[in-house]
């Protein structure tokens, strides 16, 4: 997402001006929590959940500085989810965007911890720099979409016997485990935005579908027919139906947004990027 090249810098700089920090004697117990915790923070990736916040704030006209706390706490909360993903007792991974994943490093008792230290962290963050009406909001929206009501739920569904008939289930997969993450970076940062009330819903709505489309996507692009995947919308409706499926999400964004009557200009590449990355 070169297009976004800037944003990420200014998320990156926010992030190294906010990273977690004790005051303990090194090396420690907990010196070593703290390591754990940064190095997954550092380990980058496309930071596509603070992008959709600040993409957020320029759509609606507002100072980025408003929304780039919502940006960091979700970061934490989508980190700390890598992290519990890739431990033996869920995914199994060795390699993450091709470093040796968290418990592979610290072992997995500090991968676990530096997991739960980063969910609170977040709270912490926003508690901290939201202020105002809107910030006892915004950690509800950032408390429901992390929870049993969104990522932590979908993820239990999508762990749950394969016997279960995944048709009933992937939609509620895709929308919670990955999509509420992405829905509530553009919702909470309406909200620290103070948006209007007609926009933060056509926001949200926009931003459901959107982390549905950008998961299609990504279902098409990590398809094995050797190896696939029991929640993959590829190996449930197959590659041309799930091509369609993203063709007509991906439309519907586009229409939802327009629907805001605010600026297009700042999503839409998003969209188009999303539209062709998995062709």
């Amino acid at each position: 997402m070169e297009f976004c090249r800037d944003l990420v810098e200014i998320f990156e700089s926010y992030l190294a001006d906010h990273q977690p920090a004790m005051s303990v004697v090194s090396p420690s117990p907990q010196s070593r929590l703290l390591e754990s915790m940064q190095y997954s923070l550092k380990t980058g990736g496309k930071r596509f959940r603070p992008v959709l916040s600040l993409l957020t704030a320029k759509t609606l006209g507002c100072d980025l500085e408003k929304a780039l706390p919502v940006a960091l706490a979700v970061e934490y909360i989508h980190t700390y989810s890598l992290i519990h993903d890739d431990l033996p007792m869920m995914d199994d991974d060795d390699e993450r965007r091709g470093q040796p994943t968290n418990h592979k490093v610290f072992g997995e008792p500090v991968a676990l911890l530096a997991g739960d230290s980063l969910l609170t962290e977040s709270f912490a963050h926003l508690a901290n720099f939201c202020s105002g009406p809107e910030a006892i909001r915004i950690v509800k929206l950032v408390a429901e979409a992390s929870g049993w009501r969104g990522m932590v739920g979908g993820q239990a569904v999508d762990i749950a016997p394969a016997e279960k008939n995944q048709k009933d289930w992937i939609d509620f997969i895709h929308e919670n485990k990955t999509g509420a993450l992405i829905r509530v970076s553009v919702e909470a940062a309406a909200v620290a935005c103070k948006a209007k009330e007609n926009q933060v819903a056509s926001l949200r709505e926009f931003a459901q579908n959107l982390g549905f489309a950008f998961q299609l996507a990504d279902d098409l692009l990590d398809w094995d027919p050797a190896n696939p995947e029991n929640t993959s919308y590829v190996s449930i409706y197959g590659e041309g139906p799930t091509r369609l499926k993203l063709t007509s999400v991906n439309e519907l964004c586009l229409s939802l947004l327009r629907e805001t009557q605010l600026s297009c200009q700042w999503f839409e590449p998003l969209i188009q990027f999303n539209s062709e990355r998995s062709q």
